[in-house]
Protein backbone atom coordinates (compact mmCIF):
# COMPACT_ATOMS: atom_id res chain seq x y z
CA UNK A 1 0.00 0.00 0.00
CA UNK A 2 2.83 2.39 0.72
CA UNK A 3 4.42 1.53 -2.48
CA UNK A 4 1.11 2.32 -4.15
CA UNK A 5 0.37 5.57 -2.10
CA UNK A 6 4.34 6.51 -3.22
CA UNK A 7 3.75 6.25 -6.69
CA UNK A 8 0.42 8.04 -6.61
CA UNK A 9 2.10 11.31 -4.94
CA UNK A 10 5.13 10.77 -7.27
CA UNK A 11 2.95 11.00 -10.74
CA UNK A 12 0.27 13.43 -9.07
CA UNK A 13 3.33 16.06 -8.55
CA UNK A 14 4.81 15.37 -11.85
CA UNK A 15 0.98 16.16 -13.71
CA UNK A 16 0.90 19.18 -11.35
CA UNK A 17 3.55 20.38 -12.41
CA UNK A 18 3.32 23.32 -14.83
CA UNK A 19 6.68 23.48 -16.56
CA UNK A 20 7.40 19.94 -17.57
CA UNK A 21 7.62 18.09 -21.03
CA UNK A 22 5.41 15.81 -21.92
CA UNK A 23 8.19 13.76 -22.39
CA UNK A 24 8.26 13.07 -19.17
CA UNK A 25 4.40 11.67 -18.65
CA UNK A 26 4.48 9.56 -21.74
CA UNK A 27 8.36 7.76 -21.05
CA UNK A 28 7.99 4.32 -20.53
CA UNK A 29 8.89 5.42 -16.41
CA UNK A 30 5.23 4.92 -15.84
CA UNK A 31 4.79 1.77 -17.39
CA UNK A 32 7.80 0.41 -15.04
CA UNK A 33 6.05 1.62 -12.07
CA UNK A 34 2.53 0.52 -12.97
CA UNK A 35 3.86 -3.27 -13.64
CA UNK A 36 5.90 -3.47 -10.69
CA UNK A 37 2.92 -2.92 -8.93
CA UNK A 38 0.41 -5.29 -10.82
CA UNK A 39 -1.85 -2.84 -12.73
CA UNK A 40 -2.66 -4.19 -15.86
CA UNK A 41 -2.96 -2.63 -19.07
CA UNK A 42 -6.70 -3.32 -20.56
CA UNK A 43 -7.57 -0.76 -22.61
CA UNK A 44 -9.58 0.89 -19.85
CA UNK A 45 -12.49 -1.75 -20.51
CA UNK A 46 -12.72 -2.44 -16.90
CA UNK A 47 -13.12 0.76 -15.54
CA UNK A 48 -15.62 1.93 -18.37
CA UNK A 49 -17.98 -1.55 -17.88
CA UNK A 50 -18.40 -0.24 -14.52
CA UNK A 51 -18.35 3.80 -14.85
CA UNK A 52 -18.85 4.13 -18.33
CA UNK A 53 -16.78 7.57 -20.27
CA UNK A 54 -15.37 8.15 -16.51
CA UNK A 55 -12.80 5.97 -17.80
CA UNK A 56 -11.61 8.96 -20.34
CA UNK A 57 -13.73 12.24 -19.40
CA UNK A 58 -12.16 14.33 -16.36
CA UNK A 59 -15.98 15.55 -15.85
CA UNK A 60 -17.69 12.20 -15.84
CA UNK A 61 -14.99 11.02 -13.48
CA UNK A 62 -15.17 13.83 -11.07
CA UNK A 63 -18.87 12.37 -10.81
CA UNK A 64 -17.94 9.18 -9.60
CA UNK A 65 -14.63 9.86 -8.17
CA UNK A 66 -16.23 9.24 -4.28
CA UNK A 67 -17.68 5.78 -5.70
CA UNK A 68 -14.56 4.40 -6.72
CA UNK A 69 -13.22 2.21 -3.84
CA UNK A 70 -11.17 -0.44 -6.15
CA UNK A 71 -7.32 0.05 -6.16
CA UNK A 72 -6.28 -2.59 -9.06
CA UNK A 73 -9.10 -1.57 -10.96
CA UNK A 74 -8.21 2.21 -10.49
CA UNK A 75 -4.93 1.45 -10.83
CA UNK A 76 -5.58 -0.34 -14.23
CA UNK A 77 -7.38 2.40 -15.63
CA UNK A 78 -4.78 5.29 -14.91
CA UNK A 79 -2.08 2.62 -16.77
CA UNK A 80 -4.61 2.28 -19.46
CA UNK A 81 -5.49 6.33 -19.85
CA UNK A 82 -1.26 6.60 -19.98
CA UNK A 83 -1.39 3.80 -22.42
CA UNK A 84 -3.23 6.02 -24.61
CA UNK A 85 -1.23 8.95 -24.95
CA UNK A 86 2.02 7.08 -24.92
CA UNK A 87 0.97 5.03 -27.72
CA UNK A 88 -2.50 5.83 -29.65
CA UNK A 89 -3.06 9.93 -29.49
CA UNK A 90 -1.99 11.81 -32.09
CA UNK A 91 0.74 13.74 -30.68
CA UNK A 92 1.96 13.02 -26.87
CA UNK A 93 1.89 16.66 -26.06
CA UNK A 94 -1.79 15.72 -25.93
CA UNK A 95 -1.52 14.61 -22.49
CA UNK A 96 -1.11 18.39 -21.01
CA UNK A 97 -3.97 19.59 -22.24
CA UNK A 98 -6.21 20.77 -19.33
CA UNK A 99 -8.90 17.84 -19.02
CA UNK A 100 -6.09 15.37 -19.78
CA UNK A 101 -4.07 16.77 -16.97
CA UNK A 102 -7.02 17.16 -14.87
CA UNK A 103 -8.18 13.54 -15.29
CA UNK A 104 -5.11 12.01 -14.23
CA UNK A 105 -4.63 14.28 -11.55
CA UNK A 106 -8.20 13.48 -9.66
CA UNK A 107 -7.31 9.27 -10.73
CA UNK A 108 -3.95 9.39 -9.11
CA UNK A 109 -5.55 11.35 -6.01
CA UNK A 110 -7.81 9.17 -5.73
CA UNK A 111 -5.41 6.55 -5.66
CA UNK A 112 -3.65 8.00 -3.01
CA UNK A 113 -6.65 8.50 -0.95
CA UNK A 114 -7.50 4.97 -1.33
CA UNK A 115 -4.13 3.33 -0.24
CA UNK A 116 -4.16 5.10 2.94
CA UNK A 117 -3.45 8.58 4.50
CA UNK A 118 0.19 9.82 4.66
CA UNK A 119 1.71 6.45 6.48
CA UNK A 120 4.18 8.60 7.41
CA UNK A 121 3.27 9.85 12.02
CA UNK A 122 5.52 12.43 13.31
CA UNK A 123 7.39 11.38 16.65
CA UNK A 124 9.81 13.57 18.67
CA UNK A 125 10.21 17.19 19.73
CA UNK A 126 9.66 19.27 16.46
CA UNK A 127 12.98 21.37 15.51
CA UNK A 128 11.83 22.82 12.18
CA UNK A 129 9.17 23.29 9.86
CA UNK A 130 9.60 23.95 6.28
CA UNK A 131 6.36 24.41 3.90
CA UNK A 132 6.05 24.93 0.17
CA UNK A 133 2.50 26.14 -0.77
CA UNK A 134 1.97 26.37 -4.72
CA UNK A 135 -0.96 28.36 -5.54
CA UNK A 136 -1.32 27.35 -9.18
CA UNK A 137 -4.75 25.69 -10.20
CA UNK A 138 -6.30 24.69 -13.48
CA UNK A 139 -8.24 28.43 -14.56
CA UNK A 140 -6.75 31.12 -16.31
CA UNK A 141 -2.97 31.50 -17.23
CA UNK A 142 -1.26 33.71 -14.19
CA UNK A 143 0.48 37.08 -15.24
CA UNK A 144 4.09 37.12 -14.74
CA UNK A 145 3.82 39.16 -11.90
CA UNK A 146 1.55 36.68 -9.82
CA UNK A 147 2.86 35.25 -6.57
CA UNK A 148 2.03 31.37 -6.83
CA UNK A 149 4.28 29.70 -4.62
CA UNK A 150 6.08 30.36 -0.89
CA UNK A 151 8.70 28.58 1.17
CA UNK A 152 8.41 29.17 4.59
CA UNK A 153 10.47 27.64 6.98
CA UNK A 154 10.77 28.31 10.84
CA UNK A 155 13.10 26.54 13.60
CA UNK A 156 12.47 26.27 17.39
CA UNK A 157 14.92 29.16 18.05
CA UNK A 158 12.22 31.33 16.44
CA UNK A 159 13.86 32.35 13.45
CA UNK A 160 12.31 32.42 9.86
CA UNK A 161 12.84 32.31 6.76
CA UNK A 162 10.29 33.41 3.55
CA UNK A 163 10.51 33.43 -0.16
CA UNK A 164 7.76 34.59 -2.62
CA UNK A 165 7.93 33.09 -6.18
CA UNK A 166 6.01 34.91 -8.90
CA UNK A 167 4.85 32.87 -12.22
CA UNK A 168 7.60 34.54 -14.32
CA UNK A 169 7.55 33.63 -18.03
CA UNK A 170 5.72 30.63 -18.65
CA UNK A 171 7.72 27.99 -19.41
CA UNK A 172 10.21 28.72 -17.23
CA UNK A 173 11.30 28.39 -13.73
CA UNK A 174 9.53 30.79 -11.34
CA UNK A 175 11.01 34.15 -10.07
CA UNK A 176 12.06 34.78 -6.56
CA UNK A 177 10.21 38.06 -5.96
CA UNK A 178 10.19 38.82 -2.43
CA UNK A 179 12.19 37.66 0.64
CA UNK A 180 11.61 38.05 4.56
CA UNK A 181 14.46 36.86 6.68
CA UNK A 182 13.05 37.48 10.91
CA UNK A 183 12.63 36.56 14.09
CA UNK A 184 10.43 36.08 16.30
CA UNK A 185 9.74 35.16 19.80
CA UNK A 186 10.49 31.59 20.74
CA UNK A 187 7.53 31.05 23.42
CA UNK A 188 5.49 31.89 19.90
CA UNK A 189 7.38 29.34 17.60
CA UNK A 190 7.30 26.69 20.52
CA UNK A 191 3.65 26.95 20.74
CA UNK A 192 2.89 27.05 16.78
CA UNK A 193 5.93 23.65 16.53
CA UNK A 194 4.40 22.09 19.23
CA UNK A 195 0.30 22.38 18.13
CA UNK A 196 1.89 20.88 14.86
CA UNK A 197 3.73 17.93 16.11
CA UNK A 198 0.80 17.14 17.75
CA UNK A 199 -1.77 17.49 15.13
CA UNK A 200 0.82 15.58 12.47
CA UNK A 201 1.89 12.90 15.39
CA UNK A 202 -1.63 11.35 14.74
CA UNK A 203 -3.65 10.14 11.66
CA UNK A 204 -5.75 13.12 9.73
CA UNK A 205 -7.74 12.59 6.39
CA UNK A 206 -5.43 13.83 3.67
CA UNK A 207 -7.20 16.03 1.11
CA UNK A 208 -6.45 15.86 -2.63
CA UNK A 209 -8.29 17.98 -4.80
CA UNK A 210 -7.76 19.13 -8.88
CA UNK A 211 -8.81 22.58 -9.43
CA UNK A 212 -6.27 23.97 -6.61
CA UNK A 213 -2.80 24.05 -5.66
CA UNK A 214 -1.15 22.15 -3.47
CA UNK A 215 1.50 22.10 0.02
CA UNK A 216 4.49 20.43 0.88
CA UNK A 217 5.39 20.19 4.28
CA UNK A 218 8.86 18.55 5.91
CA UNK A 219 9.21 18.21 9.87
CA UNK A 220 12.30 17.66 11.41
CA UNK A 221 12.65 16.46 14.73
CA UNK A 222 15.82 16.99 16.74
CA UNK A 223 17.18 13.74 15.81
CA UNK A 224 16.82 14.84 12.55
CA UNK A 225 14.75 12.27 11.20
CA UNK A 226 12.27 14.58 8.59
CA UNK A 227 8.68 13.57 7.92
CA UNK A 228 7.20 14.57 4.40
CA UNK A 229 3.74 15.44 4.44
CA UNK A 230 1.43 16.63 1.03
CA UNK A 231 -2.01 17.39 0.37
CA UNK A 232 -3.82 20.15 -1.86
CA UNK A 233 -4.73 23.89 -0.74
CA UNK A 234 -8.09 23.09 1.16
CA UNK A 235 -6.81 21.84 4.18
CA UNK A 236 -9.09 22.72 7.04
CA UNK A 237 -6.36 21.27 9.65
CA UNK A 238 -8.11 22.60 13.23
CA UNK A 239 -6.81 21.47 16.75
CA UNK A 240 -8.85 22.00 19.60
CA UNK A 241 -9.83 24.33 18.38
CA UNK A 242 -6.82 26.15 16.63
CA UNK A 243 -6.92 26.92 13.31
CA UNK A 244 -3.42 25.56 11.82
CA UNK A 245 -3.52 28.26 8.87
CA UNK A 246 -4.18 30.85 10.85
CA UNK A 247 -2.25 30.41 13.50
CA UNK A 248 0.76 30.07 11.45
CA UNK A 249 0.05 33.37 9.78
CA UNK A 250 -0.54 34.66 12.99
CA UNK A 251 2.72 33.61 14.78
CA UNK A 252 4.90 34.85 12.04
CA UNK A 253 2.81 38.05 11.08
CA UNK A 254 1.91 37.73 7.44
CA UNK A 255 -1.70 37.38 6.77
CA UNK A 256 -1.06 36.62 2.65
CA UNK A 257 0.37 33.21 3.51
CA UNK A 258 -0.89 30.18 1.50
CA UNK A 259 0.14 27.51 3.93
CA UNK A 260 -2.90 24.62 3.65
CA UNK A 261 -5.34 25.91 2.98
CA UNK A 262 -4.32 28.95 0.63
CA UNK A 263 -5.84 31.60 2.13
CA UNK A 264 -9.02 31.03 0.08
CA UNK A 265 -11.28 31.06 3.16
CA UNK A 266 -13.80 33.96 3.23
CA UNK A 267 -13.35 37.27 5.04
CA UNK A 268 -15.66 37.41 7.79
CA UNK A 269 -17.02 40.71 9.79
CA UNK A 270 -15.75 41.29 12.98
CA UNK A 271 -17.35 44.36 14.14
CA UNK A 272 -20.62 46.98 12.43
CA UNK A 273 -21.00 50.10 14.01
CA UNK A 274 -23.60 52.21 13.10
CA UNK A 275 -24.03 56.06 13.86
CA UNK A 276 -26.99 58.11 13.25
CA UNK A 277 -27.37 61.71 13.70
CA UNK A 278 -29.75 64.14 14.02
CA UNK A 279 -29.94 67.77 14.25
CA UNK A 280 -32.76 69.81 14.24
CA UNK A 281 -33.76 73.66 14.69
CA UNK A 282 -36.30 74.49 17.28
CA UNK A 283 -38.28 77.50 17.05
CA UNK A 284 -39.02 78.40 20.81
CA UNK A 285 -42.12 80.59 21.34
CA UNK A 286 -40.54 82.97 23.15
CA UNK A 287 -36.89 84.16 22.84
CA UNK A 288 -35.20 85.59 25.69
CA UNK A 289 -34.38 89.31 25.05
CA UNK A 290 -31.00 90.18 23.98
CA UNK A 291 -30.57 86.62 22.86
CA UNK A 292 -28.24 86.30 19.86
CA UNK A 293 -29.92 83.04 18.84
CA UNK A 294 -33.54 82.51 16.69
CA UNK A 295 -33.28 78.16 17.02
CA UNK A 296 -32.45 75.73 19.83
CA UNK A 297 -30.14 72.73 18.59
CA UNK A 298 -31.62 69.43 18.94
CA UNK A 299 -28.71 67.51 18.75
CA UNK A 300 -29.60 63.67 18.75
CA UNK A 301 -27.92 60.44 18.29
CA UNK A 302 -27.76 56.91 18.24
CA UNK A 303 -24.72 54.41 17.65
CA UNK A 304 -25.06 50.56 17.32
CA UNK A 305 -21.92 48.45 17.95
CA UNK A 306 -22.50 44.46 17.40
CA UNK A 307 -19.07 43.16 18.07
CA UNK A 308 -17.52 39.48 17.69
CA UNK A 309 -15.22 39.56 19.70
CA UNK A 310 -17.26 40.10 23.09
CA UNK A 311 -20.23 38.82 21.96
CA UNK A 312 -22.16 42.11 22.16
CA UNK A 313 -24.10 44.24 20.68
CA UNK A 314 -24.82 47.69 22.24
CA UNK A 315 -27.73 50.53 21.14
CA UNK A 316 -26.55 53.81 22.94
CA UNK A 317 -28.90 56.94 22.31
CA UNK A 318 -28.20 60.44 23.24
CA UNK A 319 -31.30 62.14 23.98
CA UNK A 320 -29.97 65.19 24.80
CA UNK A 321 -27.77 66.80 27.40
CA UNK A 322 -27.73 64.61 30.55
CA UNK A 323 -30.17 62.19 28.74
CA UNK A 324 -28.32 58.60 28.19
CA UNK A 325 -30.28 55.67 27.45
CA UNK A 326 -28.35 51.74 26.92
CA UNK A 327 -29.16 48.71 26.10
CA UNK A 328 -26.29 46.11 25.76
CA UNK A 329 -26.62 42.11 24.74
CA UNK A 330 -24.52 39.46 25.46
CA UNK A 331 -25.23 36.70 24.22
CA UNK A 332 -22.60 33.93 24.11
CA UNK A 333 -22.93 32.45 20.06
CA UNK A 334 -25.94 35.02 19.14
CA UNK A 335 -23.46 37.91 17.85
CA UNK A 336 -21.43 35.56 15.72
CA UNK A 337 -24.99 34.07 14.36
CA UNK A 338 -26.34 37.33 13.87
CA UNK A 339 -22.81 38.92 12.09
CA UNK A 340 -22.93 35.73 10.00
CA UNK A 341 -26.28 36.29 8.42
CA UNK A 342 -24.52 39.38 6.33
CA UNK A 343 -22.62 39.19 3.11
CA UNK A 344 -19.16 40.47 4.01
CA UNK A 345 -18.79 40.75 -0.07
CA UNK A 346 -21.78 42.11 -0.82
CA UNK A 347 -23.23 44.27 2.84
CA UNK A 348 -23.58 48.06 2.07
CA UNK A 349 -21.85 47.87 -1.13
CA UNK A 350 -24.38 49.65 -3.43
CA UNK A 351 -25.87 53.31 -2.56
CA UNK A 352 -28.36 54.53 -5.55
CA UNK A 353 -27.85 58.38 -4.16
CA UNK A 354 -29.98 61.23 -4.02
CA UNK A 355 -30.20 63.51 -6.98
CA UNK A 356 -29.20 67.27 -7.08
CA UNK A 357 -32.99 67.94 -7.37
CA UNK A 358 -34.34 66.58 -4.07
CA UNK A 359 -35.44 68.96 -1.55
CA UNK A 360 -34.05 68.75 2.02
CA UNK A 361 -36.37 68.54 5.34
CA UNK A 362 -36.22 72.35 6.81
CA UNK A 363 -34.24 72.72 9.78
CA UNK A 364 -33.08 69.16 10.21
CA UNK A 365 -30.05 67.21 9.61
CA UNK A 366 -30.09 63.54 9.52
CA UNK A 367 -27.11 61.54 8.79
CA UNK A 368 -24.90 58.15 9.04
CA UNK A 369 -21.59 56.69 9.35
CA UNK A 370 -21.36 52.89 8.77
CA UNK A 371 -17.79 51.37 10.27
CA UNK A 372 -17.28 47.72 9.49
CA UNK A 373 -14.02 45.66 10.96
CA UNK A 374 -13.46 42.48 8.74
CA UNK A 375 -10.57 40.19 9.88
CA UNK A 376 -8.62 40.26 7.08
CA UNK A 377 -9.61 43.26 4.91
CA UNK A 378 -9.08 46.65 5.89
CA UNK A 379 -11.75 48.64 7.57
CA UNK A 380 -14.52 50.10 5.41
CA UNK A 381 -16.52 53.27 6.24
CA UNK A 382 -19.32 54.50 4.35
CA UNK A 383 -21.20 57.89 5.20
CA UNK A 384 -24.19 59.77 3.61
CA UNK A 385 -27.99 61.12 4.50
CA UNK A 386 -30.11 58.86 6.52
CA UNK A 387 -32.98 58.60 3.77
CA UNK A 388 -34.07 55.48 1.11
CA UNK A 389 -31.70 56.51 -1.34
CA UNK A 390 -28.80 57.89 0.66
CA UNK A 391 -28.42 54.47 2.51
CA UNK A 392 -27.42 51.46 1.15
CA UNK A 393 -29.77 49.42 -1.08
CA UNK A 394 -29.71 46.62 1.63
CA UNK A 395 -30.05 48.54 4.57
CA UNK A 396 -33.67 47.88 5.50
CA UNK A 397 -32.76 44.25 5.09
CA UNK A 398 -29.77 44.31 8.14
CA UNK A 399 -32.28 47.08 9.86
CA UNK A 400 -35.05 44.00 10.15
CA UNK A 401 -32.39 40.93 10.95
CA UNK A 402 -30.92 43.49 13.44
CA UNK A 403 -34.65 44.35 14.80
CA UNK A 404 -35.89 40.82 14.98
CA UNK A 405 -32.89 39.76 16.77
CA UNK A 406 -33.17 42.91 19.54
CA UNK A 407 -36.96 41.86 19.25
CA UNK A 408 -36.45 38.34 20.12
CA UNK A 409 -34.99 38.62 23.23
CA UNK A 410 -37.78 41.30 24.30
CA UNK A 411 -38.03 43.94 27.20
CA UNK A 412 -38.19 41.32 29.72
CA UNK A 413 -40.25 40.47 32.69
CA UNK A 414 -40.23 42.95 35.39
CA UNK A 415 -42.49 46.01 33.80
CA UNK A 416 -45.05 43.69 32.19
CA UNK A 417 -48.53 43.59 33.45
CA UNK A 418 -49.08 39.84 32.15
CA UNK A 419 -46.57 39.07 35.23
CA UNK A 420 -46.98 41.35 37.71
CA UNK A 421 -50.69 41.44 37.20
CA UNK A 422 -51.23 37.72 37.62
CA UNK A 423 -53.05 36.21 40.74
CA UNK A 424 -52.17 32.60 41.59
CA UNK A 425 -55.02 30.39 40.86
CA UNK A 426 -57.02 28.49 43.69
CA UNK A 427 -57.69 24.97 43.56
CA UNK A 428 -61.24 25.82 43.42
CA UNK A 429 -60.82 28.52 40.04
CA UNK A 430 -61.42 27.20 36.65
CA UNK A 431 -59.34 28.59 33.87
CA UNK A 432 -60.33 30.52 31.05
CA UNK A 433 -58.70 31.44 28.05
CA UNK A 434 -59.39 33.73 25.57
CA UNK A 435 -58.42 33.07 22.20
CA UNK A 436 -58.43 34.33 18.66
CA UNK A 437 -59.02 32.89 15.31
CA UNK A 438 -56.88 33.48 12.22
CA UNK A 439 -57.19 37.11 11.34
CA UNK A 440 -60.13 37.74 13.90
CA UNK A 441 -60.46 40.46 16.26
CA UNK A 442 -62.95 38.69 18.33
CA UNK A 443 -61.47 36.13 21.15
CA UNK A 444 -63.50 32.96 22.09
CA UNK A 445 -63.64 31.69 25.70
CA UNK A 446 -61.99 27.98 26.36
CA UNK A 447 -61.50 26.31 29.43
CA UNK A 448 -57.89 24.46 30.35
CA UNK A 449 -56.81 22.87 33.16
CA UNK A 450 -52.81 23.44 31.73
CA UNK A 451 -51.56 25.91 34.08
CA UNK A 452 -48.49 26.05 32.06
CA UNK A 453 -50.05 27.66 29.12
CA UNK A 454 -49.86 31.17 29.32
CA UNK A 455 -50.20 34.57 26.87
CA UNK A 456 -49.03 34.42 23.25
CA UNK A 457 -48.91 30.33 23.66
CA UNK A 458 -50.60 28.63 20.16
CA UNK A 459 -53.07 25.76 21.43
CA UNK A 460 -55.09 23.30 19.69
CA UNK A 461 -59.27 24.13 20.07
CA UNK A 462 -62.23 22.06 18.94
CA UNK A 463 -64.09 24.51 16.50
CA UNK A 464 -67.59 24.74 14.58
CA UNK A 465 -70.18 22.90 14.61
CA UNK A 466 -68.48 19.96 13.82
CA UNK A 467 -65.88 20.53 16.30
CA UNK A 468 -63.02 20.36 14.17
CA UNK A 469 -59.73 21.16 15.20
CA UNK A 470 -57.98 24.56 14.73
CA UNK A 471 -55.10 26.67 15.90
CA UNK A 472 -55.86 29.59 18.05
CA UNK A 473 -54.40 32.21 19.99
CA UNK A 474 -54.73 32.91 23.84
CA UNK A 475 -54.92 36.34 24.07
CA UNK A 476 -56.04 36.47 27.76
CA UNK A 477 -56.06 34.17 30.96
CA UNK A 478 -58.29 34.73 33.75
CA UNK A 479 -59.18 32.77 36.80
CA UNK A 480 -63.08 32.79 37.86
CA UNK A 481 -64.53 30.87 40.88
CA UNK A 482 -67.43 28.66 40.14
CA UNK A 483 -70.36 31.60 40.65
CA UNK A 484 -68.37 34.14 38.99
CA UNK A 485 -67.78 32.03 35.49
CA UNK A 486 -68.52 34.10 32.21
CA UNK A 487 -70.07 30.97 30.68
CA UNK A 488 -71.85 27.68 31.93
CA UNK A 489 -68.65 25.65 32.86
CA UNK A 490 -70.14 22.21 30.96
CA UNK A 491 -71.40 24.05 28.05
CA UNK A 492 -67.85 25.63 27.41
CA UNK A 493 -65.58 23.97 24.85
CA UNK A 494 -62.09 23.27 26.14
CA UNK A 495 -58.41 23.41 24.88
CA UNK A 496 -57.31 20.09 23.44
CA UNK A 497 -53.23 21.02 24.21
CA UNK A 498 -50.73 23.19 23.03
CA UNK A 499 -49.64 22.95 19.64
CA UNK A 500 -46.81 21.42 17.88
CA UNK A 501 -45.10 21.89 14.99
CA UNK A 502 -47.24 19.80 12.57
CA UNK A 503 -50.63 21.31 13.97
CA UNK A 504 -49.65 24.37 12.53
CA UNK A 505 -50.52 22.53 8.96
CA UNK A 506 -54.39 22.74 10.18
CA UNK A 507 -56.96 25.68 9.14
CA UNK A 508 -57.71 28.00 11.48
CA UNK A 509 -61.54 29.08 11.10
CA UNK A 510 -64.42 29.40 13.80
Amino acid sequence: MKQIYDFAVKWCDKFRDQNINYIELVDHWMADDCAVLGFEMDGGHAFFEKYGKAANNYEALDRIIDDVKDIPLLGSAIYSQWRYFNHWAYTGAEILEPQNRAWFILALSRLALLSGANPFIFQGTLKKVRIVSNNICYGPMPEPDDEVEQHLTINDEGRVWFSGYNFGNAGERYEEARTKNFKIEKASADKLLNVLAAYFGNEYVEIFATDIGNWVMELTNTEGTTYKFRGSLCADFDYEGIDLSDLMRYTVGMDDLYVFDGNRKPDVINRITLDYHRLTKIKPKEVPEGATWEYVIWDYTEHLIIDRETETLEHIQNIGTGCKVSRKYEIEGGIESLLENFDEEDLFLHIEGNLDDVIDTPNETKDYKITIDYKKNPQRVIEGSYDKNGLPEDFADFAETVFDFIHFYGMGEILAPSVYSKAKRRKSEYIFCSVTFDQGYKSYYYLTDDDSIEVGDFVLVPAGKDNHEAVVEVVNIEYFSEENVPLPVEKTKRIIRKCTDEDFDLPESE
